[in-house]
């Protein structure tokens, strides 16, 4: 059968650049293709943009835009579309014959950019069969069955449930039986979650679909893999558990080198980056593979620059790892703290506290590393005093740091537009959409460069 996957386009203020490989696609294409399929890599996620105007739904950001106070103002320029134009995605799909369309949909807030696609996908090939998965797809399957009509919903992760389902599809057979595949005929199976491969033996994803420009960040090229899925601590904010569920498994030291070694020889990476949720969760794991990377580089004396800008959870890291950390080619270290509040921290099941996170940035800024903090503003339970004490605390480590603005992914469907990092929805008992506009700014001004995640 043939198999287009697709990798939709992101309207927002602003974009992370290393997005644009989409990791839990490749997986996917590389296991239909052990078994025979044809697949297809639809790449709608790109660096250029192009501004549009402001939705509806921000209109409440609109005051914070005339602002001429600058620790007023809301900090982004413009509202952009990131990636093929909408004209352009649609003359594609009409141009390509494929049994199955695969569509990611991965952050709640970009879901209007997943229906455009089923839109299209619909008018240009009536009777084609379309499956959607990711973060979103798994929570709210019920949407796509229900408003999208879709055919098929992935929940969890993909690689053994697609190619179940192509191999029914194509010969017929039961759907009922496979974990984590959701349709209108059978919706009882809401809360399943496909069954995990084993992640020593998965092919490694198929990098070869992706175009060049899409390797490009920072001027250099740039790999994205991941060595383990899932974290074994359980933060009461982390969305992570919704694909991996409560499990936390690691590739073996071997799979993993063999996959950088890859990475290095046959697309000329210039620097790896580590996606993985919890990369140092154990210590004795980090140090052995760090020491292989060690060795790799002395073996092939390339020296390509490694980086984990999804961040490292910092509950097992010491002043050893720390230097191997360098000598294998990390020069920054992103760790987040999300709050100095001790009780906070304690609510959220935080593995590490406000003084852990002083110790190992101060350890890191010793050895010369870049250090960059996170925190995130706006939860729930915090107070301006607290954000004001976890920005002062932040300043004080003389670090680099960017606040993340909370957002709720569980939160109703009239919301999921607004609920985004960029557009400071969530108001507090004790803080205003206002006071955490000034904090941004403040961070911002203090830093010389709005920068933050998703």
């Amino acid at each position: 059968m043939k198999v287009v996957l697709v990798h939709p386009p992101i309207e927002d203020f602003y974009i992370t650049n290393i997005r644009r490989q989409p990791l839990g696609l490749l997986y996917i294409a590389s296991a239909l293709k052990e078994k025979g399929h044809e697949v297809m890599l639809l790449n709608c996620h790109l660096a250029k943009k192009k501004e549009m105007p402001i939705p509806d739904e921000f209109d409440y950001l609109k005051k914070f835009m005339l602002q001429s106070d600058p620790y007023l103002k809301f900090p982004f320029k413009s509202y952009s579309h990131w990636g093929l134009s909408w004209e352009e995605i649609s003359l594609r799909i009409k141009n390509i014959e494929a049994d199955l369309w695969f569509i990611s949909s991965l952050f709640t807030t970009y879901y209007e950019e997943v229906d455009r696609i089923i839109e299209l996908i619909k008018k240009h090939h009536k009777n084609s069969i379309i499956a959607v998965g990711g973060n979103h797809a798994t929570l709210h399957a019920q949407y796509y069955l229900n408003a999208q009509s879709v055919d098929f919903i992935i929940r969890g992760e993909g690689e053994i449930s697609s190619i179940e389902l192509l191999e029914k599809i194509q010969k017929g057979g039961a759907l009922d039986d496979i974990p984590g595949v959701i349709y209108t005929k059978n919706p009882q199976n809401i809360n399943s979650l496909s069954q995990s491969p084993d992640i020593n033996q998965i092919a490694y994803p198929a990098r070869e679909l992706l175009a060049p420009r899409d390797f490009i960040a920072y001027k250099k090229k740039l790999i994205s893999l991941i060595t383990s899925r899932g974290c074994p601590n359980r933060c009461n904010f982390c969305t992570g558990k919704i694909i991996w569920g409560n499990q936390y498994r690691t590739t073996n030291i071997d799979y993993a080198m063999k996959e950088i070694d890859q990475c290095l020889k046959d697309y000329k990476a210039d620097i790896i980056n580590f996606e993985d949720d919890n990369l140092f969760a154990n210590q004795e794991r980090a140090k052995s593979l760090l020491n292989e990377i060690i060795k790799l580089k002395k073996t092939i004396q390339k020296n390509f620059e490694l980086t984990a800008m999804n961040g490292i959870s910092i509950e097992n890291i010491n002043e050893e790892i720390l230097p191997l950390m360098q000598e294998a080619g990390f020069k920054e270290l992103n760790i987040s703290l999300v709050t100095k509040s001790s009780s906070i921290q304690s609510e959220n099941n935080r593995p590490f506290d406000s003084q852990k996170f002083k110790n190992i940035a101060s350890a890191a800024q010793n050895l010369g590393f870049n250090v960059r903090g996170y925190f995130i503003m706006g939860l729930p339970e915090q107070t301006k005093e607290e954000i004001r004490e976890t920005i002062d605390f932040l300043k004080s480590l003389k670090i680099s740091f960017f606040p993340s603005v909370y957002y709720n992914v569980f939160s109703p469907e009239s919301q999921w537009k607004v609920q985004r990092s960029s557009a400071f929805y969530n108001e507090g008992k004790d803080f205003t959409r206002e006071d955490l506009i000034k904090f941004f700014n403040i961070c911002y001004k203090n830093e010389g460069q709005v920068q933050f995640s998703v």
